[in-house]
Parts: structure tokens; C-alpha cells; sequence
């Protein structure tokens, strides 16, 4: 049985599906813009380049932390993301996402993107230890824009948490206090 994914499942495409060198050209270089697309967005993040964030992301993006924090997931914009981020993300002291390596599909104008994560954020902080630690799996939705991709949705599947989980909060009151 072929692992998910793969042969027809929106993964890797069949084999024979991969008439000649084109299309298994054009599928490489796709994924490789997937990949690149992903890593640059919390790469910015984790750099406080709240802009090179909006950067990868389509006009409306589907975020669901839900299985996180326990809010529903939203249809936001990249102004709204951005506010957020710039609320709690820029106020640790440093963040920090471990990705694994990419599970891609293709599929016309549309790819998937999902990853183990391990996300670290770290806070020096009076209410407890200064780090908290996120571990689950990622899955991107991108759509194809020119010659790249943009993110319309980032879903994060608990696996669990490690560390002080007040970590996001306390940066937003330490935002609110400059």
C-alpha cells in the first residue's frame, strides 16, 4: 500500500502521470517554489520581518490554530495577521520554527505543503519559565501567483506543548506597556 500522499491522493504525482521530462520539470520546480515560499514566510517571522511575512501571503488566508489555543479558525487578511504578529510575535525575545522535511502536492494551481513543527518561543518573564514549546504538524494551503505561490491557509495540529503556555500573552501585555 503506498504511503499517503502518494499515487493519487493529491501527493506526489503517479509516475504514470509524468509524460516526459517537462512535466516532471515543471513538478520539481513548482515544489521547489513551494518549499521556497514556506520556508521564507516563518523565516520573516522568526527574523520580526513582519512585511516579508505578508509577502508570502494570499489577499485572504485561513488560519486555524484551533487545535492550539482554541479559537476557531478565521478568514483574516495579511493586515490582520500583521497586527496580530505585530501585538505578540515581535514582543519575545526570540522565536524560532523547526520545520521537517515538506510533504508536497501539485495540483494545477493549487499545493499543499505539510511539515512536522516544533516551534520554540522564548520570553524572560516573572510568571514562570521563559520558554514554551509548540509540537505538531503544519499544513499550508498555497495557490499559485505568477511565476510563485502565496499562502491561503496555515493550519497547526496539536501534538502537544512543552513550557510556560502564558509565553504569547505576556508579550502582548509587554507590547501594550511600550
Amino acid at each position: 500500500m503506498p504511503a499517503p500522499g502518494v499515487n493519487g491522493d493529491g501527493g506526489v504525482p503517479r509516475a504514470g502521470r509524468v509524460t516526459g521530462p517537462a512535466p516532471a520539470a515543471d513538478y520539481a520546480q513548482d515544489r521547489a517554489r513551494v518549499e521556497d515560499t514556506v520556508a521564507a514566510f516563518v523565516l520573516a517571522l522568526d527574523g520580526r520581518d513582519i512585511e516579508g511575512a505578508v509577502r508570502c501571503l494570499a489577499e485572504e488566508v485561513t488560519w486555524d490554530y484551533a487545535s492550539v489555543n482554541g479559537r476557531p479558525a478565521a478568514v483574516l487578511g495579511p493586515g490582520e495577521l500583521a497586527a496580530r504578529w505585530n501585538a505578540t510575535l515581535v514582543h519575545t525575545d526570540a522565536s524560532q520554527h523547526f520545520l521537517s522535511l515538506p510533504r508536497i502536492g501539485v495540483d494545477g494551481d493549487r499545493a499543499t505543503c505539510t511539515v512536522h513543527a516544533r516551534v520554540e518561543m522564548r520570553l524572560a518573564n516573572p510568571a514562570g519559565s521563559p520558554g514554551t514549546s509548540t509540537n505538531g504538524t503544519y499544513a499550508f494551503g498555497l495557490v499559485r501567483a505568477g511565476s510563485g505561490w502565496l499562502i491561503t491557509s496555515v493550519t497547526m495540529v496539536l501534538l502537544w506543548n512543552d513550557g510556560n503556555p502564558r509565553i504569547m500573552e505576556l508579550a502582548a501585555e509587554k507590547g501594550r506597556r511600550r
